[in-house]
């Protein structure tokens, strides 16, 4: 059993939000405050009731209702109008398998598309015994304009339209996130709360009978009762109860709240970022046979290159027929060493993308060559695509003289994809992304015009590719000498050659490729782009 699509509406940036799952692997993208944390929340929230670590009931926030809504809704009641108030609809739809009896148990029409199907749904709305309470406060001006939660009420249902209780959710999820930060030394209750769901009952038990005679024992030790015997002696107001120290033995006070995990010998947060994250992940991953879903924030944080490789490893081996993995990421190493067929792309407001349609050479290229910056093109507002470094430098000098300032500076990325061109431009063509490739004709014109006729007959609109027709000039530095003088050229590079031929030859010698653009992108001289560079930049 798995999570086939996720529909969210009004909760927090998420509004009429439908997202299609993969059966295994799922890799969310997105721009910051686009909403990728928001999914993996909700989808969390409509499997288990709980929002960091507490129980929707008692976790509920004003801030988790859309606030574009919020406004509106306060303005139009102010105004004298009736309007609706804001909700928050969670769904998770789940295949249905008709070899599987759990799933039936949920089946029903109960959701927002009337479709029969098995599922959960999460609603937060008004409670129907507080409507006049809710509208009075919003009316009065005087109050501010947050959500009174004290006036919701959350209802758990499935999609057949009985409430359910966590013990009948056939799926059990976990979320991962590694990226909290601890302002203060104590018990790490993130790690020991993944220790304690990894132990089996009778450990658990074990250890928290060993804890409670650790602290009866407290009491007993020759520090504490010479402590507690001149306590004893004082006048502590007239009670005739003695005064003592001693350890909580209540059962709020458990072993996760004051046992501290240790790496050797170190306490687990005296030890670096990056191996506090290994370990939680590790054993987060660890400890979730028992989950069918598994939900990670941004598993690259504060890793090395070579533990997130590993790390990469070990969550593409959970992929399989037990778990479902829904992953948000800012690496593009993360998107490509896990397939970047398994992207959803979230945009601002936008509809969520997914690249599954992708060639299978071209998923197979990114996983071995996972070092590209596939997350620059797909994140960029618009991307310049060049062979190389000196191809780079030169487009972004062209740029901030016609523009004035850096091409980034305006959103723009210029990225060397090496011989690759095809490969990006396919991921450009599938999410209709705003790209153009600067390339050599390698002086094989009709060779390019065949091998890239799709995207120079106008097929992808968002696609453009600029180069030269002219074959005498194959890569950039004879373009570069077609529209500057030798004169130029050799007062930039600081050179003294004679003919156009020895120039050519020193700026394509592989030694001085780079430092040749270096010195264009620097100079005070004012020289002149290549036309296709120029129309690039247009």
């Amino acid at each position: 059993m798995h999570i086939t699509r996720v529909y969210i509406d009004g909760f927090k940036r998420l509004t009429k939000f439908d997202l299609q799952l993969n059966e295994n692997l799922n890799v969310i993208v997105g721009d910051n405050e686009t909403g990728k944390t928001s999914v993996l929340e909700a989808i969390n929230l409509v499997l288990t009731r709980q929002y960091d670590g507490r129980t929707i009931d008692y976790a509920l926030d004003p801030y988790f209702f859309n606030s574009a809504r919020v406004r509106d809704y306060f303005a139009t009641l102010r105004s004298g109008k009736n309007a609706a108030p804001p909700e928050i609809l969670i769904e998770a739809y789940l295949n249905d398998d008709s070899s599987d009896p759990e799933p039936g148990k949920l089946k029903g029409t109960h959701n927002h598309g009337l479709e029969n199907c098995p599922g959960l749904r999460l609603i937060i709305e008004p409670n129907k015994d507080y409507t006049d309470e809710l509208k009075e406060y919003v009316c009065d001006k005087a109050n501010p304009e947050v959500v009174p939660v004290e006036y919701y009420a959350v209802h758990w249902q499935s999609f057949k339209g009985d409430p359910i209780k966590a013990r009948n959710v056939p799926l059990k999820a976990k979320l991962i996130d590694t990226s909290v930060a601890r302002a203060y030394r104590g018990p790490n209750k993130y790690v020991s709360q993944l220790v304690n769901d990894d132990l089996e009952p009778e450990q658990r038990h074990m250890l928290s009978l060993a804890y409670k005679k650790l602290r009866h024992e407290f009491a007993k030790g020759e520090g504490v009762k010479a402590i507690n015997d001149a306590l004893e002696e004082k006048d502590h107001g007239g009670t005739s109860r003695k005064l003592t120290v001693q350890m909580d033995l209540s059962s709020r006070s458990s072993w996760e709240s004051a046992i501290t995990p240790h790496l050797d010998d170190l306490p687990f947060d005296c030890v670096g970022k990056g191996e506090q994250c290994r370990v939680q992940m590790r054993v987060a991953i660890a400890g979730a046979e028992k989950s069918r879903v598994l939900l990670i924030e941004e598993p690259e944080n504060h890793l090395s290159h070579s533990n997130m490789s590993m790390l990469m490893a070990e969550i593409a081996e959970q992929c399989d027929d037990k778990h479902q993995v829904v992953l948000s990421t800012h690496s593009a190493f993360v998107l490509n060493k896990l397939g970047i067929d398994n992207l959803k792309l979230i945009s601002e407001g936008g509809k969520p993308i997914s690249l599954s349609d992708l060639d299978s050479k071209t998923t197979k290229y990114f996983m071995k060559l996972p070092g590209y910056d596939t997350l620059r093109l797909i994140l960029a507002k618009r991307s310049i695509l060049v062979e190389g470094p000196s191809d780079e430098l030169i487009v972004q000098r062209a740029y901030r003289d016609r523009r004035g300032v850096l091409p980034l500076e305006r959103g723009v990325d210029v990225i060397s994809v090496g011989t690759a061109f095809k490969r990006f431009l396919e991921i450009a063509a599938l999410l209709k992304l705003n790209v153009c490739a600067v390339m050599d004709n390698d002086g094989k014109v009709a060779n390019l015009k065949e091998r890239y006729t799709a995207y120079i007959d106008g097929t992808h609109e968002t696609v453009e590719l600029c180069y030269d027709e002219d074959g005498s000039c194959p890569t950039l530095e004879p373009q570069l000498l077609k529209v500057n003088s030798l004169e130029l050229i050799n007062t930039i590079l600081d050179t003294r050659y004679g003919t156009d031929e020895r120039l050519i030859a020193h700026m394509t010698d592989r030694k001085n490729k780079t430092e040749c653009a270096l010195r264009f992108f620097e100079t005070n001289e004012v020289w002149t782009a290549p036309e296709y560079i120029l129309r690039a930049i247009q």
